[in-house]
């Protein structure tokens, strides 16, 4: 009766998604009728409890500080630094700007905490430049989404903070065990980049010889990154080296992207009360969601759901990593439908039992896991990059070629999945430095 009644439950919760209400509300909707109709008006309490002792939780102290980090460096102009940097190193190669890119993105997630902030901040800044200089808009543009989903994995990784909550594993390894996926995703998109137009010169042109930087201009520019490896070294070299725990860590990044906004005279009070407001709104969103998650959750594991499906997993053919690959294909399919913050507190009270039951290293599972919502924010028709690319770019780019920009780069996220879950120690190597 509770396996069939909790399968019911998933069907209507399913149907709720697909009409466009939030996800919070869906599944806040479905818990309370679901409790009401188990067991009264006075099994609300266990909600509301359940909820409570949830967002209550020190761990998620570090989201709205490293929301604020991200908001700050959004309107402090450092993307334009760099990349202005960038463009003079790497303009005269072929697929340059492309790289160039991809690179900024890869600095700009270990600063920002998730794919927002990049993906925006270099389609309004790389996209204009790339085009004029006759790239290709479907790789341009297919560059800068793929590139902005690096800041899921790269830490500091707001996901990782949510999921470390309910696995009650370290935030401070889960941030270092992104390091390597994180670099190694990046490096195999300039690798893309570069054989491509090396192969077809017309995707991505080199710059003209006489609007190339010399070399005098080349190492002024390397100023840029002054602010950039301070804010990352004092963020992750402190959590790396024991200094500060992640909250720690995330109010220092908060008041350092502060002061670099102030240095570079970007500070004001618009900027200062958007940032605020960026940061209310995207925590109030996360604890939402939680909230509905928790009710949700509370509901399957009082009904013995959690139990049928670790039976169920438990006896499944392929033994482990055919658990596993179910998992990662079913949160490629809720990537579809749902933003990485619901996946995760959906999914992982389920997942990370039963694979530290199957005895895999949960580190090394958050990262795969990782992966796989990097690939499920491209993946049309719904990944979220996409949309946040859209909001941005021409009025004559159509989404289906943003579709076929982002395909290739799915395809590299695929390799560099299975790259981690070959060789684990991609993934755990450096947290076990620690």
């Amino acid at each position: 009766m509770s396996a069939w009644f909790f399968l019911l439950l998933l069907v209507v919760m399913i149907g709720i998604l697909f009409t466009g209400i939030p996800v919070a509300f869906g599944l806040g909707a479905v818990s309370v009728i679901a409790t009401l109709l188990l067991w009264g008006d006075k099994g609300l309490f266990m909600i509301a409890n359940s909820a409570y002792s949830n967002i209550t939780a020190t761990t998620y102290i570090a989201i709205p500080m490293f929301l604020l980090m991200a908001a700050m460096l959004q309107k402090s102009g450092l993307a334009d630094d760099m990349y202005g940097m960038l463009y003079k190193w790497m303009g005269g190669l072929r697929g340059g700007l492309a790289v160039g890119t991809v690179l900024i993105c890869t600095v700009f997630g270990a600063m920002s905490g998730g794919s927002g902030p990049a993906t925006i901040t270099m389609g309004l800044i790389a996209l204009p430049s790339m085009v004029s200089r006759g790239y290709d808009r479907k790789l341009a543009m297919g560059c800068i989404a793929a590139g902005g989903v690096l800041g899921i994995i790269i830490p500091p990784s707001i996901p990782m903070i949510l999921i470390a909550g309910f696995g009650q594993l370290s935030v401070g390894k889960l941030f270092i065990a992104g390091v390597m996926p994180g670099v190694l995703c990046s490096i195999i998109y300039c690798a893309y980049i570069l054989t491509r137009c090396a192969l077809n010169p017309k995707l991505g042109p080199a710059l003209p010889k006489e609007e190339r930087a010399s070399w005098g201009e080349k190492f002024k520019s390397l100023y840029a990154l002054a602010g950039p490896v301070i804010l990352i070294l004092l963020v992750l070299g402190s959590i790396y080296s024991g200094a500060a725990t992640p909250t720690e860590a995330a109010a220092v990044g908060a008041v350092g992207s502060i002061l670099i906004t102030l240095i570079k005279r970007r500070l004001t009070k618009d900027v200062l009360t958007e940032a605020l407001s960026r940061t209310l709104t995207l925590t109030a969103m996360v604890l939402w969601i939680l909230i509905g998650a928790s009710g949700f959750n509370t509901i399957y594991n009082y009904m013995g759901a959690f139990q049928l499906i670790q039976e169920i997993a438990y006896n499944l053919p392929g033994g482990g990593i055919a658990v596993i690959a179910l998992m990662l294909l079913l949160n490629f399919f809720l990537g579809m439908l749902m933003d990485d913050y619901a996946i995760i507190m959906l999914t992982a009270p389920l997942y990370l039992p039963i694979v530290m039951n199957l005895g895999f290293d949960p580190i090394w599972f958050t990262m795969i896991f990782m992966l796989n919502l990097q690939m499920a924010y491209l993946t049309p028709p719904f990944g979220f990059n996409l949309f946040y690319l859209k909001s941005i770019v021409p009025k004559d780019v159509k989404l289906t070629e943003i579709y076929k920009g982002v395909v290739p780069f799915i395809g590299l996220q695929v390799v560099a999945l299975i790259l981690v879950i070959i060789f684990p120690q991609i993934a755990t190597y450096l947290p076990g430095k620690m």
